[in-house]
């Protein structure tokens, strides 16, 4: 049976043998990449436009031979002007000169959990070549008179991260001086724009840097694909929308042929089934067939897996690759429900989950691909792996199936584990995490209102989640759950004889010789307030949102270690009121 043929090589890899023999074609570049030399920019005292800088003489075409370029993404901060206090881009300023005095820039926790063979940023990649830096507002054409040029400077955006060294998410937290709205690293996450820079950069280069303040600066690798795609979120101007998809479809296209002259299967595969989550909200349609040759053998469900197989490089339905995927892990990405009901049909092992952690999708190992196709928010797909009995009550695993759809703001999928039998008070994770600590996590606040309300999960602990939030957490979050009368000044009590209680320990003793995001994070958490978790976190939204509720600042953890200690690296602002020395905390 063609489903059973042992391994040899696959349509896929002669069409990579074919790619690999054409002439590498570097990425269009309708517009030319504009940068400002980075002394330059550290002496800057105000934000100018393109054509400014372009008069003085400031901008300079960018080419390798030059030097290694930066990209700046940012959330405006103003309606016409991207920064009118210049109070982002002085932090900018301030983090770079850290930076270059530094040793390195550290793994954000996540990363360090999720994909252990990262390694810190050395700084002295920063000064081995003349820096130049890539900022919208420097390098885009910004009068109307140059619509035509600013259209095809936004139709370069994937070349230019393309040919950046670096990539920075400007981050820091402040308030927007016209509409009082507060910026931190999840409102960046919200807009539609910083979704497209970020995903162009996971798609070329995958690491890139969170500047949360001057000196909290992260290096993160693990992919938010997942839960931010870029057509969800938000645009000043919704007609932005259509201009995206095809330049993300562009971007997919070429990450794929990248992969493929590398011989790169895995990230072939990821990338080409998670298409649809990708340009999910843009009028947009994925590549799917993109190996040439297909013809049909057979009918049914062998034809539908076969040519599934085809474009994926796969032989046999029980096939597990160099990433610990079977054919059905990958079908669940894609969520196509005809392509999961053949594979079922033809016996696919529904109960078998991921044997490890994907950088490319965030998440851990032993996810099931009913947990995948939540994760996807492909539901239909999850009904038809729930009506072949897959497992819904998941328990001693990292990311059970009701978290995962927690963590996606997936509430149809939550409400379908919920319908077939999962129980969401005792579905725990191995270290006794509830799917609404995920929903805290990754900022998902409609799973979370779910869980809370509907099919009442305890709120004990999830001011926690909120404060160490992976996303940067949620001021209004953080709110809800006081209001719902979280205990705002829970301090974390360990239970020790419990495999969170062992990675507690291990982590801790670690610390004493290894400080990193992960270990600090676990040394100071027993006895912790969520204060303390989310200063330590850079979360300072939620910090100063917990202050402005009465969070008590005079409380020490179990290592006698007060919220002011933990406060090295937060803005001069939260510093003064954790001290006394803010009118904030006299008024």
């Amino acid at each position: 049976m063609p489903l059973c043929r042992s391994r040899h090589v696959t349509p896929l890899a002669r069409h990579a043998k074919h790619l690999q023999a054409e002439p590498h074609a570097e990425a269009a570049m309708p517009f030319p990449m504009y940068t400002v030399p980075l002394q330059q920019a550290l002496e800057m005292t105000c934000v100018e436009p393109h054509e400014k800088l372009k008069a003085k003489g400031l901008l300079v075409e960018f080419e390798k031979n030059c030097g290694k370029a930066m990209f700046l993404s940012h959330e405006w901060t103003g309606k016409d002007h991207p920064d009118p206090t210049f109070a982002q881009f002085s932090v900018f300023q301030d983090a770079m000169k850290h930076i270059l005095l530094g040793r390195f820039i550290e793994l954000d926790y996540v990363t360090e959990a999720l994909v252990p063979q990262s390694k810190p940023l050395p700084t002295r990649e920063f000064r081995s070549a003349q820096l130049f830096l890539w900022y919208d507002y420097f390098s885009c054409p910004q009068l109307k008179e140059l619509h035509n040029d600013q259209v095809k400077a936004i139709a370069s955006i994937h070349a230019y991260v393309a040919e950046c060294s670096f990539f920075f998410a400007l981050c820091p937290f402040l308030q927007d001086p016209v509409t009082s709205k507060v910026l931190c690293p999840s409102s960046w996450e919200e807009r539609g724009w910083c979704r497209l820079e970020r995903t162009m950069r996971e798609l070329s280069e995958g690491s890139w840097v969170l500047i949360k303040s001057a000196e909290r600066v992260e290096l993160v690798v693990a992919s938010r694909a997942l839960g931010c795609p870029t057509g969800e979120g938000d645009f000043t101007v919704a007609a932005d929308r259509v201009k995206l998809g095809p330049i993300l479809a562009a971007a997919l296209k070429g990450k794929m042929k990248r992969a493929l002259t590398r011989s790169d299967f895995v990230t072939y595969r990821v990338v080409r089934n998670l298409q649809s989550v990708y340009l999910r909200g843009l009028e947009t349609q994925p590549e799917l067939d993109v190996v040439p040759g297909w013809s049909c053998n057979a009918d049914g469900p062998v034809s539908i897996v076969e040519q599934f197989f085809y474009q994926n490089g796969l032989w046999n339905i029980h096939e597990v690759d160099s990433a610990g995927f079977l054919p059905l892990h990958y079908a669940a990405l894609g969520g196509k429900p005809q392509v999961i009901k053949a594979m079922l049909e033809l016996r696919a092992d529904f109960s078998r989950t991921t044997r490890k952690a994907q950088p490319l999708l965030g998440i851990p190992p032993w996810t099931s691909a009913l947990g995948l196709a939540l994760a996807c928010g492909h539901n239909d797909a999850a009904q038809i792996l729930i009506k072949a009995k897959a497992k819904v009550q998941e328990t001693g695993v990292l990311s059970p199936a009701l978290h995962v759809a927690a963590a996606s703001n997936n509430v149809e999928g939550i409400r379908l584990l919920v319908e077939a039998g999962c129980d969401p008070i005792t579905n725990h994770t191995i270290f006794g995490f509830s799917g609404a600590v995920f929903a805290c996590d990754l900022v998902a606040p409609a799973a979370l209102e779910e869980l809370l309300i509907r099919y009442g999960v305890s709120i004990s602990g999830l001011l926690h989640a909120t404060a160490e939030s992976s996303r940067g957490g949620s001021g209004a979050v953080a709110r809800r759950l006081i209001e719902l009368k979280a205990d705002i000044d829970e301090q974390c009590q360990v239970q020790w004889l419990t495999p969170l209680g062992a990675l507690v320990a291990l982590q801790s003793l670690r610390y004493r010789w290894t400080d990193t995001a992960l270990t600090r994070r676990l040394y100071h958490l027993p006895g912790s307030t969520p204060l303390m978790m989310a200063i330590l976190s850079g979360n300072y939204e939620i910090a100063m949102t917990l202050l402005r509720e009465g969070a008590r600042v005079d409380l020490r953890n179990a290592r006698n270690v007060s919220a002011a200690d933990l406060a090295e690296g937060a803005p001069q602002l939260l510093q003064e009121i954790l001290t006394g020395d803010s009118i904030f905390c006299r008024v």
